[in-house]
């Protein structure tokens, strides 16, 4: 056992656990675990491997050695000392726990609690892994109280009075509650609750694994691989193997269990002695000593030793087949005996008192399964024998004992005692009857023996040899249990025993004792035990019953706790909840089929039917409700019997006499009637019954008999559908003036029972339909049935639900009274039970039942539960009237789609008729509104109702705000509420009037109240490991409430509805909100996500957010984010985790710094002040660094985690960029996020076999893009980006792959889908179930369309799910999942294009990444080309890539590209801009806009390739110099030229989508065109390609009308259009072919020549269309003539010495720009202060023009003009410029961004030697060189 102990699975290695690296798995987890409803931490390893391991499982084979005592030669404490050794546990400064403060409190504890040190230091150290939850759990300080009253609008209310029914105080402010906390008898108070609480779970634990072993289940959940992986270890550790041989498979398990039923029994009185023992008596620290640990010391010894018992009933539960030996049944009756305490614990706290009911039971059925009454009474009867002589009957003292036992418990008073007793005196009976029987035997041999020998003539001396005959006779006779009769003195006088059989019977009323019992042990909301638990126990009481039976009889008594026993307090609306018991242990399906049960009971209540009405319709309605209803158990009976009832019992009226006596030899009371005897005929009054109603008439000739020798009540062989004269009587009851009722008329009791019954078959029957495999969504075919067969006998116009509905109405008009309320909760049942059935019947009468307000009138609800008091029975009501509102709500979601559908009928459906005729969208908005209105008043209400309980208003609270929560849900979860077929629009008017009562300004706190209600009592939770459904009552309120207020907050946040109230008031409450995650881990989910919505809205606003850490306070907020950073260990539970890092990210996001700032950091604001290190360094115990090093396992952990937390941590980079260096400290995570990235699989290959992993590795990969390209960001910052950015080169594989192409959109699919649902759902479109913005989505079959929703609406029709799953719910996953996938890639393409062109921008040189970005912008080009869908999300995808692309090629063109893939590009790029049709339409421009610039680059790029080509190699790369050729013609002919010609007419049109950058743009794709080398061979294709547009003629045209489009006085396109001749004009048969057609004359007579003469025509004129005249002329008009001069020579020289005489001033103003600034010429100095470019280029031509002109007309000077213009002026400023650098320097200008960034530029490495400075000084002095040589006498 010493080696053990060290197990790590059992307590973990300390200093990871001190550290909050490991969890240490407490007994309080691993019962929550095991008791948790839904199932899934019982499935975590952890908790299977905890409970399979060999260690572990020693605990409990060897009961309560978990907290043993150290002995002398215990290993215990070598252990403890090897395991808190210095080289376990390393101290360091920063870590917050002191090991030998820790080595210290166990041996304290071990010390105080009397325990082995090693269970001692688990408890420690438990204790000091929950600090946060008993921190969060603690007194309520001052703030947390004003915070609330502030919230509760009780601003002037007394501190206690806050809220209703809440005693809220607090004396101290949170900084005294810290400082108490942290006190060291503070702690140790803590480590001895600690202590306790692990020890009550403990004993649950292992009441929860022998139910496992035994029952085959958990309490909560269903049967899992987990739990029968547990139970299978548990077995074998027990010895219990199925595959283990076994000699007797019958007595060795009943061995096995009494050997531990003893090892049990001997725990016992220790649990019951400790309990009663004084906590000063034990503990030494007096500091323990307090009211609230003494309080907690009776409370886990009495739940220690309930558990126990529980386990000792079900251990003997299973051995009943065996008598107990004579030790357990001494040992337990003498515990029995000293348990007469409890009936005083109802005078303790209710932690104490809870425990007092279940122990009593427990005591009861224990006693009952030892005493064995049925076996026993077997034993008597001769029908079993004793096994063995140790068996307790064969013992006098054990009997003797406990029937002293027994006595003396009733002469206490034990009530608990009094089932036992009536046990025990069938048994004392069985003796007595026996020991009577061998007495009269014996005298009558005896007698017999003394007649013969006086008969006799011999002497009656015996002889010496021989034995007396009488002597043995008594001796073999005799029974061991008659000394005990004998020494009781029974053997005589039974009348002690009779007296106690009348003590049991009359005045202690046992069967009401054994239906009080009964009651809380089902499955309804006051239960005790889990249902198998619970069932098994009511079995022992039904074979009391059953024992007792000969004895008692038919009686009312038995019989109504016969009832409490099959019920189990279970009523209609437990009928729904989940139950796994199994069927031989559920005592429905046992009654059902035990004979006894239905022939004493059931078959005798059924022939006093309907005499004696309420049992035989009890028993039905109960016994039909049983879960486990096969073909072969008499369920089927039950409704055979109530179609065809074969008798009849009732009083007949002494005014029928037509009847004879028959049989009378047999004296049997049998008579015969002579007449037709009517149940049921019209008063006189009335007219006869109409021929559809049966008439219910004893035919003349029918057989009965008198039951009682006097009075008339006799029972007739007349067979009839009891179901039917129910709904005759039911219906004669509304108008019991128009029959006369032989049966007599029902009285409300008797109405309530009847349509309790009908409600109990129908829902029965739903239920059963509704969990079959064959489809969950058809109307039960046998509960129409049964409304047929209850409708069957009235007239044609009514039928039982309008039977029902008018006996609801009449109950509704009278006085509310107690019976009259049961009738109506029956009412409101049985339209709950028949609503999945004939909803439009239910919908039409809800539309007229007074119950709810209408048309002005007030609802009747009100007025019946409108006391302040509510009784029982007003609180049934109000529930039933709740739920069926909420059932009402439910239908009108699930049939929004179905009402206005008509579905072709299955041909194995035999309903024909439609159930939702004549229900109108009105009828159900109308009645929709009323319900929210009526539960609205139910929620204010609440805070001025009386409850008998705190369990009551639990559960109305529970069912009330689910209704409000759904109504939202459904009405704005999905769809567009402003669409026209918005499909929950029945429910619009009520959401809105919900969410206008919270949400409007002038909201009051009095709804609001019930939840901060909720919230309070959250932070108080139930201690008990007992009251399973109570507990889960609880949390299903405090979920409730949780999910309305975070619906409310959504609603406002997705809506834009204001909602400061709602938040003010939230945000106030958020203390207590946090302290809810403590109180529970179900609860921990739905606050948060409160927290996240109230943290996101609050965001949003455009001032100061509120703090959340300043409304949690310090303490509280500390504890808070302690508590989340655990991060669900040990269980791991993806939902769970996924929600705290969504949470995370949101406080990250949301502008709360300070929190933020813990989160990163690990410290608080106070700590942070404090501390000595930098604020913003990350501590070891930050949820940053968790999350790093959570993700250096990246390839272990569950995808949909890794994505939490890459969000958290780009959340992180994106809005606090100094994490960025604590990610880079961190080289293990970087590394291994690259590692991961490398080893990803094609995305298009993994879809294929799982489109979800496909997903979440897309998006995976596009966070850690994200991340690396931040990374690269921050160290280019640094100038230390080029190492990373290298590696991450290597890494790229995936990115190249998948990065660019979405290609998971898979277009068919949903194209099918949409038109194969819009024909077969004709009255809705897939886009009604697209998801809003309410709940956040998450990657999957529920991302995009509202598979939730979609299931309840369209479930109606069988084609929904598919005969093999493989219906339209199938496709709308598919769907789901594909766009998942398309939101993945989508998202990776975006950071891949971030990463992208960081990685560009580091490594500008590399030519790796230069080959990739080439590949990747073709990628972009090619996916364009991939037409997938004409979404918006594509369009703008499809920009974004366009966008990528050219970025990538404008890094890349500087870098001199290969000519191959350059012109792969080029193709690529140029079969996407060819593909765009209609491209200068506005829905497509911006994109073409985008492709032309891209255009541009490549081609400038695919330019200069070839021309480097060209000059290194003269005889290659022909193949793509001619490939681009091509393409050129291509471009000149569709983008230029048609292009230009296109948007010269837009021009013209006046289309406001055109810009002059277009024209710009296409002027640029000819320049960069005619750049490319090879072009100019082709001068006749592009002469042609410009005459078949007309492009020279539309640019002609667009100059010519550029006065006319100016843009506010800008003749901008005058400009333009000259650009673009101009480019033309440099090909020479271009420009040949223009002065052909006349150009020259068009510049000159064009009314914008005008404007050019002008003479302020100058580059800084005043106004803009001056300064574009300018531009025009040095642009446009000189370089143009210059190129047609050079092409044409002498035959043009005539014309252009023209033109240019045409404009004297500007030729003028050309040479007096540069004139010197000292010269005194100048008359204006305003022009001549600067000098630009632009000016330069303009001297530059016209110098060249007029010497060209002036060597021309040298020969020709009578053709030729002469041009007047000073060149020799001109020279000289022109020297002057030149040779004073510095002053032009000064006067250098930039009048566009190209000049502007080559004055920022140096100037090349040539000129530098030369004094430039920038490069466009550099373009400046080399013009004006040229002018000078022009000008100069060195021009020939």
């Amino acid at each position: 056992m010493a080696e053990p102990l060290s197990d790590d699975t059992y307590l973990p290695p300390l200093e990871p656990c001190l550290k909050g690296e490991t969890v240490v798995l407490s007994w309080k987890l691993i019962a929550s675990a095991l008791a948790d409803p839904s199932g899934h931490r019982k499935n975590s390893s952890a908790v299977v491997g905890f409970l399979t391991d060999p260690l572990v499982q020693s605990f409990f084979t060897k009961p309560g050695s978990a907290f043993d005592l150290s002995s002398e030669r215990s290993p215990h404490y070598a252990t403890f000392v090897k395991k808190t050794a210095a080289i376990e546990v390393t101290p360091a400064p920063s870590d917050k726990y002191d090991i030998n403060v820790i080595k210290e409190d166990a041996l304290w504890l071990s010390k105080n609690a009397r325990i082995n040190e090693i269970a001692a230091l688990r408890v420690v150290v438990v204790e000091f892994q929950s600090r946060p939850q008993y921190q969060l759990l603690g007194p309520i300080s001052n703030q947390d109280v004003a915070n609330l009253r502030e919230a509760a609008g009780a601003a002037n209310a007394q501190t206690t009075n806050i809220l209703p029914g809440l005693n809220i105080a607090s004396t101290l402010d949170a900084t005294e509650i810290q400082a108490n906390f942290e006190k060291p008898e503070s702690r140790k108070r803590r480590i001895f609750r600690t202590y306790l609480d692990e020890r009550r779970h403990y004993a649950a634990t292992n009441d929860y694994i022998f139910t496992l072993m035994l029952q085959e289940n958990l309490p909560a959940p269903s049967a899992t691989d987990s739990s029968r992986t547990i139970r299978k270890s548990f077995l074998e550790a027990y010895g219990m193997s199925p595959k283990q041989a076994q000699k007797s498979p019958v007595d060795t398990p009943t061995k096995t269990f009494h050997a531990l039923v003893t090892q049990y029994l001997n725990l016992l009185p220790d649990s019951i002695s400790r309990s009663q023992a004084a906590l000063d008596s034990v503990v030494e620290d007096k500091d323990l000593l307090t009211e609230e640990l003494n309080e907690r010391w009776i409370q886990a010894w009495l739940t220690e030793a309930l558990h126990r018992m529980v386990v000792v009933f079900q251990l003997l539960d299973l051995s009943s087949d065996v008598f107990v030996s004579t030790q357990v049944a001494q040992q337990w009756f003498s515990l029995f005996g000293a348990l007469s305490f409890l009936d005083q614990l109802q005078g303790f706290p209710e932690s104490i008192s809870d425990l007092m009911i279940p122990l009593q039971n427990l005591a009861c059925v224990i006693s009952l399964l030892i005493l064995n009454v049925p076996r026993m009474m077997g034993f008597f009867a001769g029908e079993v024998d004793l096994n063995t002589d140790d068996e307790y009957l064969s013992s006098s003292n054990v009997l003797e004992h406990i029937h002293d036992v027994l006595e003396g418990a009733i002469n206490f008073g034990s009530y608990y005692a009094v089932p036992v007793l009536f046990a025990w005196i069938p048994v004392v009976h069985a003796m007595f009857s026996s020991y009577q029987e061998r007495a009269e035997r014996r005298d009558t041999i005896q007698n017999e023996k003394a007649v013969e020998n006086y008969d006799s003539t011999t002497q009656m001396i015996p002889s010496a040899g021989r034995r007396n005959s009488a002597g043995s006779i008594t001796t073999i006779d005799k029974r061991r249990y008659d000394d005990f009769l004998i020494n009781k003195n029974l053997d005589r006088d039974f009348k002690r025993v009779q007296m106690l059989a009348v003590l049991a019977t009359d005045e202690a009323h046992v069967y009401d004792v054994i239906a009080t019992m009964s009651s809380c042990l089902g499955t309804s909301d006051y239960a005790i035990f889990p249902a198998s638990i619970g069932s098994r126990m009511r079995v022992t009481f039904l074979d009391l019953l059953r024992v007792t039976y000969p004895f008692v009889g038919y009686k009312s008594e038995p019989v109504c706790a016969l009832l409490a026993v099959l019920s189990g307090g279970q009523g209609y609306w437990d009928l729904s909840r989940p139950n796994n018991t199994l069927a031989e242990q559920d005592i429905l399906s046992l009654a059902l089929n035990d004979e006894t049960v239905v022939e004493n009971y059931f078959r005798q209540a059924l022939n006093r039917f309907p005499y004696e009405f309420t049992p035989f319709l009890s028993l039905c309605r109960t016994l039909y409700g049983s879960r486990h209803l096969g073909d072969g158990s008499n369920h089927e009976l039950i409704l055979k019997l109530l179609q065809r009832t074969p008798t009849l019992t009732f009083t007949l009226p002494e005014h029928f006499v037509d009847y004879q006596l028959a049989n009378e030899e047999d004296n049997s009371n049998s008579f015969q009637f002579l007449d037709d005897f009517p149940l049921l005929s019209p008063a006189p009054n009335r007219k006869r019954l109409t021929a559809e109603e049966e008439p219910f008439t004893i035919p003349a000739g029918t057989y009965g008999r008198f039951i009682v020798d006097e009075g008339r009540i006799v029972r007739m062989e007349y067979e009839h559908s009891a179901l039917a004269l129910l709904g005759k009587r039911l219906d004669a009851n509304l108008l019991a003036n128009n029959y006369n009722m032989e049966l007599g008329e029902l009285s409300i009791e008797e109405t309530a029972e009847a349509i309790s019954l009908l409600a109990t078959l129908i829902r029965t029957e739903c239920l059963r339909t509704a969990t079959s495999e064959e489809s969950s969504s058809a109307i039960s075919e046998t509960a129409l049935t049964i409304v047929g067969e209850a409708s069957r006998a009235l007239s044609r116009t009514k039928d039982i639900i309008s039977v029902v509905c008018d006996t609801l109405d009449v109950l509704l008009d009278r006085k509310p009274e107690d019976q009259g309320l049961i009738a109506l909760v029956a009412c409101i049942q049985f339209l709950h039970a028949v609503l999945p059935i004939c909803p439009g019947r239910v919908w039409s009468y809800m539309s007229r039942c007074t119950i709810l307000s209408s048309q002005g009138q007030a609802g009747r609800l009100a007025r019946l539960v409108g006391n302040l008091d509510l009784s029982d029975v007003r609180f049934e009501f109000l529930t039933s009237t709740v739920r069926l509102f909420s059932s009402l709500i439910d239908s009108t979601m699930s049939s929004s789609v179905r009402r206005k559908t008509s579905i072709k009928q299955n041909s194995r459906q035999k309903q024909t008729h439609d159930v939702w005729l004549g229900v109108s969208d009105k009828i159900v908005t109308q009645i929709a509104q009323s319900i929210v209105g009526a539960v609205m008043d139910v929620l204010e209400s609440l805070s001025t109702w009386r409850f008998s309980s705190g369990l009551d208003r639990m559960i109305l609270v529970r069912d009330v705000i689910p209704i409000v929560d759904k109504v939202i849900l459904y009405t704005l979860g999905m769809d567009d509420i402003n669409s026209k077929t918005f499909l929950m629009s029945a429910l619009q008017p009520a959401a809105k009037y919900v969410i206008d009562s919270f949400l409007a300004p002038s909201a009051g706190s009095l709804r609001i109240q019930p939840l901060l209600v909720a919230l309070v009592t959250a932070t108080q939770p139930f201690g008990s490991t007992i009251y399973a459904n109570r507990t889960e009552a609880f949390r299903a309120q405090t979920e409730a409430v949780l999910g309305l207020a975070r619906s409310l907050v959504r609603v406002a946040n997705s809506f834009d509805r204001p909602s400061t109230t709602v938040e003010h008031q939230l945000f106030k409450a958020t203390p207590f909100v946090a302290r809810v995650c403590a109180c529970h881990d179900a609860f921990r989910g739905p606050a948060i996500e409160l927290l996240e919505a109230l943290v996101i809205s609050t965001g949003k606003s455009s001032g100061e957010p509120p703090s959340l850490l300043g409304y949690l306070g310090p303490q509280t907020s500390r504890s808070f984010l302690q508590l989340l950073s655990t991060l669900d260990r040990p269980f791991n539970q993806a939902r769970e985790v996924n929600t705290i890092w969504r949470f995370f990210s949101t406080i990250v996001r949301n502008r709360q710094q300070w929190m933020a700032n813990c989160l990163l950091t690990g410290k608080t604001p106070r700590d942070a002040k404090n501390g000595n290190s930098n604020a913003t360094e990350a501590s070891s115990s930050s949820i940053l660094t968790s999350a790093l090093d959570r993700l250096t396992s990246i390839s272990e952990i569950e995808q949909s985690e890794t994505l939490s937390i890459l969000d958290f941590i780009t959340s992180a980079q994106n809005f606090w960029p100094w994490t960025i260096f604590t990610l880079q400290k961190n080289a293990n995570f970087l590394n291994e996020l690259r590692s991961f990235v490398r080893d990803l699989k094609s995305s298009s290959l993994t879809s294929k076999t799982n489109v979800l992993q496909a997903c979440n590795e897309a998006r995976i990969a596009a966070y850690i893009a994200e991340i690396f390209a931040m990374q690269l960001f921050h160290l280019r910052q640094m100038g230390q980006a080029s190492t990373f950015a290298n590696e991450l080169t290597r890494d790229l594989d995936y990115y190249l792959r998948d990065g660019v192409a979405v290609s998971g959109y898979n277009r068919g699919l949903h194209v099918n889908f949409a038109r194969n649902f819009s024909n077969q759902y004709p009255v809705c479109t897939l886009d009604n179930f697209k998801r809003t913005l309410l709940e956040p989505k998450s990657l999957g079959v529920d991302f995009y369309y509202a598979l939730r929703f979609a299931d309840k609406m369209l479930g109606f029709d069988a084609g929904w799910v598919g005969p093999r799953s493989n219906g339209f719910r199938s496709e709308m996953e598919k769907a789901n999942a594909n766009l998942s996938l398309v939101d993945a890639q989508i998202c990776l393409y975006h950071a891949w294009e971030f990463l992208l062109l960081e990685l560009s921008t580091c490594l500008p040189s590399s030519d790796t990444l230069r080959k990739q970005s080439l590949q990747v912008a073709q990628q972009c080009l090619e996916a364009n080309e991939e037409t997938q869908s004409h979404d918006r999300v594509f369009e703008r995808l499809a920009e974004s890539r366009v966008n990528l692309a050219l970025m990538l090629v404008q890094r890349v063109v500087d870098s001199a590209p290969s000519p191959g893939d350059i012109t792969q590009l080029l193709t690529a790029l140029w079969a996407t801009v060819s593909s765009v049709q209609e491209p200068f339409e506005p829905e497509n421009i911006s994109m073409y806009r985008t492709l032309l610039k891209l255009l541009y680059v490549t081609l400038r790029a695919v330019g200069r390739s070839l021309a480097a080509s060209a000059a290194s190699d003269r005889h290659g790369h022909t193949a793509p110099a001619a490939m681009v050729s091509q393409i050129v013609l291509s471009i000149l002919d569709i983008t230029v030229a048609k292009g230009f010609r296109t948007l010269v007419s837009l021009v013209h049109d006046s289309q406001t989508s055109i810009l002059p950058s277009d024209v710009a743009l296409i002027n640029a794709i000819l320049q960069a065109c005619l750049c490319i080398p090879g072009v100019d061979q082709n001068q006749t294709q592009v002469l042609n390609i410009m005459a078949t547009h007309d492009a020279v003629q539309a640019a002609v045209s667009l100059y010519s009308w550029a006065d006319k489009l100016s843009d506010q006085g800008d003749p901008i396109y005058g400009e333009l259009s000259l650009l673009f001749l101009l480019e033309l004009s440099t090909l020479p048969l271009v420009a040949e072919q223009l002065a052909c057609d006349g150009l020259l004359n068009h510049i000159t007579s064009a009314s914008l020549a005008t404007y050019l003469r002008r003479s302020n025509v100058k580059p800084f004129a005043d106004s803009v269309g001056l300064q574009r005249c300018y531009s025009i002329w040095a642009k446009g008009i000189v370089p143009l003539l210059l190129n047609i001069l050079t092409a044409l020579g002498t035959t043009i020289a005539p014309e252009v010495a023209y033109v240019l005489n045409q404009f004297p001033n500007l030729m003028q103003s050309s040479v007096e720009r540069f004139e010197p600034p000292d010269d005194s010429r100048r008359r204006d100095r305003t022009d001549r202060a600067y000098i630009t470019l632009l000016s330069v280029s303009e001297i530059h031509s016209l110098a060249l023009m007029t010497r060209v002109l002036s060597a021309l007309r040298a020969n020709n000077a009578r053709d030729v003009p002469a041009v007047e213009w000073d060149s020799a002026g001109l020279l000289e400023s022109v020297e002057f410029w030149v040779d004073r650098r510095k002053l032009l320097r000064e006067r250098l200008v930039t009048v566009a961004p190209r000049e502007a960034e080559w004055r920022s530029m140096p100037a090349s490495e040539r000129n530098k030697t030369r004094g430039f400075e920038s490069r466009l000084e550099e373009k400046v002095i080399e013009q004006l060189e040229l002018v000078r040589i022009v000008l100069g006498e060195g021009l020939d």
